[in-house]
C-alpha cells in the first residue's frame, strides 16, 4: 500500500501559477484508468511518469504506464471510498501535482474529513523580494475556467455535474441531492462564471431554466458533455465544461501590461477581434477627446 502524506493548509507548496491551468475529467473503471490523449502529452512534455493527486490535506503519488494509473492508484481509491462509475475532476496545479474533487455516482461530491477548498495559488505565492518590487507587470494567461486564484466555497454549497443532453436544450436537470443547495426558493438565480464570461440562469423546478438556452449556444455545448459547476458562493458558480474524452474546453484570455491599465485580449477559438498596435493608438486617442469633453463639460 502507498504512503499517504498529510500536511497542514500553511505546508501547501506554491506550485508555478505561471503555467496554463488545465482540467480533466476522470470516469473511474474497476482497475487502472484510460486517460485522455491530453492528459498523457503533459507527462510527457515534463518526461515523468509520476503524478501527485492532492485531496485537502492529503497527498498521493501514482505511476503512470501504459495508458492508465498503476502504482499508488489502489490506495487512493481506498482510502478516498473511490468507486466504479465514481467521476474525478483533476485540476493541475503545476509540476504534475493535481487537486481532486471526488464525484459520486449522485453526481455529487464526496466530502471527506481531510477535504478543504480548493487551495488558493495567488495567496499562497511567495512574497517578492525587494529587488521585484519595481519589476513590470508580466503578461499573465489563463487557460481553465477554474483560475489560479480560485478558491472553493464549501460553507453552504457543494460541487456537482451534469451531462448535457441536446434532446432537452431549453433547461439542464440539477442532480438529485442538490435541491437543497439549490432551488426556486432558496436560489431563484444563479450566476455562472465560465472564464472571463458570466451569465446569470434562472432556476425553475429544480432545473437551470431562464437563460439556459442562451449559455448553450454560446458554449456551443455538444451532445454528452459534462458540465461541473464548483461553488464560488452561494448562487455563484464557476462552469467548467469537458468533452466526452474528459478534456476540458477551456475559455481563456490574456491580460497585457497597458501604460494605460490592463487590456484583456480574449485568445479563444471563439471569432472575437483582436487589435493591433495602430488601432489601439485610435482608441486611446478616442478615450483622451472623450475624457477631454467631459472635463470641459
Amino acid at each position: 500500500m502507498a504512503e499517504t502524506m498529510s500536511v497542514s493548509p500553511t505546508n501547501f507548496h506554491p506550485t508555478n501559477s505561471s503555467l496554463p491551468a488545465c482540467c480533466f475529467l476522470l470516469k473511474c473503471i474497476h482497475r487502472g484508468q484510460v486517460l485522455p490523449t491530453q492528459f498523457e502529452l503533459l507527462l510527457h512534455q515534463h518526461h515523468c511518469n509520476r503524478i501527485i493527486l492532492r485531496v485537502g490535506l492529503r497527498q498521493w503519488t501514482i505511476t503512470v504506464t501504459d495508458h492508465s494509473f498503476e502504482e499508488g492508484w489502489d490506495a487512493f481509491c481506498e482510502h478516498n471510498i473511490v468507486k466504479r462509475h465514481d467521476t474525478l475532476l483533476l485540476r493541475h496545479s503545476g509540476n504534475l501535482i493535481f487537486d481532486v474533487i471526488h464525484f459520486c455516482e449522485l453526481q455529487k461530491q464526496v466530502l471527506l474529513p481531510w477535504t478543504v477548498p480548493l487551495p488558493d495559488l495567488l495567496h499562497m505565492n511567495v512574497v517578492a523580494s525587494r529587488d521585484d518590487i519595481h519589476t513590470p507587470t508580466r503578461q499573465q494567461q489563463v487557460a481553465s475556467s477554474l483560475r489560479p486564484n480560485f478558491c472553493q466555497d464549501l460553507s453552504d454549497s457543494i460541487c456537482f455535474y451534469q451531462i448535457f443532453n441536446s434532446a432537452t436544450p431549453n433547461s439542464l436537470k440539477i442532480p438529485r441531492f442538490i435541491d437543497h443547495f439549490i432551488n426556486g426558493s432558496k436560489t431563484p438565480k444563479l450566476l455562472i462564471n465560465t472564464g472571463n464570461k458570466s451569465t446569470q440562469i434562472g432556476v425553475k423546478h429544480e432545473r437551470l431554466h431562464q437563460n439556459w438556452r442562451g449559455f448553450i449556444l454560446e458554449h456551443q455545448l455538444q451532445h454528452n458533455e459534462t458540465l461541473v459547476f464548483v461553488p464560488e458562493s452561494e448562487n455563484i458558480f464557476t462552469a467548467l465544461i469537458f468533452d466526452d474524452t474528459g478534456v476540458e474546453k477551456i475559455f481563456p484570455w490574456r491580460i497585457l501590461p497597458s501604460p494605460r491599465g490592463l487590456i484583456f485580449k480574449p485568445t479563444s477559438s471563439l471569432n472575437i477581434p483582436s487589435f493591433d498596435a495602430k488601432q489601439l493608438a485610435k482608441i486611446f486617442r478616442y478615450v483622451e477627446i472623450l475624457e477631454a469633453c467631459l472635463h470641459h463639460s
